[in-house]
């Protein structure tokens, strides 16, 4: 797919131009409680959610399909299983929360959820209308996703 956009709650950068958090940023769910109060937690984690919504509305897609589902332990979610965008929104708040992970795909558009807060959506489509008016929150900027296949050639 020709478009693609890295989404993250990160905006410090490196001399050399890569984000950066500080030792004390919060990085995952386990951190409530302990680096981020729950009410903070959850601004950030609808804020994600927004974008993908956003994301989806903005460049025609009605429904995702779980792909590469890993969990620890009993899911509720299976491989393949068709996701309108009321349950894209419970699935991805369950990976947000490290309850299982998965990529978010269709024909034309894939939402990827990386490591410490870091999430890629990908389409064919130019999306880019349509994450402009994301939550300014958050750090959306034209990046390839690390999850996409490589290409062989």
């Amino acid at each position: 797919m020709e478009h693609s956009w890295r989404i993250s709650k990160y905006w410090q950068r490196t001399p050399e131009g890569y984000l950066w958090s500080p030792p004390e940023e919060w990085t995952d769910f386990s951190d409530v409680g302990k680096r981020v109060s729950i009410e903070d937690y959850l601004v950030v984690e609808d804020a994600y959610l927004d974008a993908i919504r956003r994301f989806c509305v903005g460049i025609g897609v009605e429904s995702l399909r779980i792909q590469s589902l890993s969990s620890h332990g009993p899911c509720q979610y299976h491989e393949g299983q068709q996701l309108g965008l009321h349950e894209i929104e419970r699935v991805a708040r369950g990976v947000l929360r490290n309850a299982f992970w998965c990529k978010l795909v269709c024909q034309n558009a894939e939402v990827h959820f990386g490591y410490d807060y870091y999430m890629y959506a990908v389409s064919s489509v130019d999306a880019s209308a349509a994450l402009a008016d994301a939550n300014p929150l958050l750090n959306i900027e034209r990046f390839c996703s690390p999850y996409l296949p490589e290409r062989e050639g």
